[in-house]
C-alpha cells in the first residue's frame, strides 16, 4: 500500500520497515519482535525512568487526551540527573516532542513503556513507521 505522499517521478520514498531499523541502528536479528501497545499502568516505567517517588510522579502529569508529561519538568530532572539518566530522558524528551507529538509542550507517558520495551530488544521501527503514516494521514485530511 503506497500513500504517494513522497514520491518523486515513480518512486514512493516512504521508508519501509527494514530502512527505519537501519536508521535506528537496530540489528534486525529478531524481526518479530516487535513492539506491541499493551493498555498498563505507565507509571511505573515513567517513575523508574524520572527517578522520584510515584506520588511526585501523580502530581506532575497532566491529562492532554492522554496522561503526559510537561517538557519543562523533564527538563528539570535532566538538570539533576547522572550523565546515563540524563540521556535517557533526553531520548525520552526527542522522542516525545518530535517523533511522537500529542500536545505541545507534553510528552505522552506511554512513550516510557516503548523506551523500556526497546531496552528489552524489542523492534521500535514498526512503531516509528505507523506513527509516520498517522501523521501522514492526518496531514493529508486537513
Amino acid at each position: 500500500m503506497t500513500y504517494r505522499c513522497f514520491m518523486f517521478n515513480e518512486v514512493d520514498m516512504v521508508s519501509t520497515i527494514k530502512k527505519y531499523s537501519t536508521l535506528l541502528h537496530y540489528d534486525f536479528r529478531y524481526p518479530l519482535r516487535i513492539y506491541w501497545k499493551w493498555y498498563v499502568n505507565f507509571r511505573g516505567p515513567l517513575v523508574s525512568l524520572m527517578g522520584f517517588p510515584i506520588d511526585t510522579v501523580k502530581g506532575r502529569l497532566k491529562d492532554k487526551n492522554d496522561p503526559c508529561i510537561s517538557w519543562s519538568n523533564i527538563r528539570d530532572v535532566m538538570g539533576k540527573a547522572n550523565s546515563d539518566r540524563h540521556l535517557v530522558l533526553f531520548t525520552f524528551a526527542v522522542y516525545g516532542l518530535i517523533v511522537f507529538p500529542k500536545a505541545l509542550g507534553y510528552v505522552s507517558v506511554e512513550l516510557a513503556d516503548f523506551l523500556f520495551q526497546i531496552e528489552k530488544g524489542v523492534n521500535p521501527a514498526l512503531a516509528v513507521l505507523a506513527e509516520t503514516i498517522i501523521s501522514l494521514n492526518f496531514i493529508k485530511r486537513k
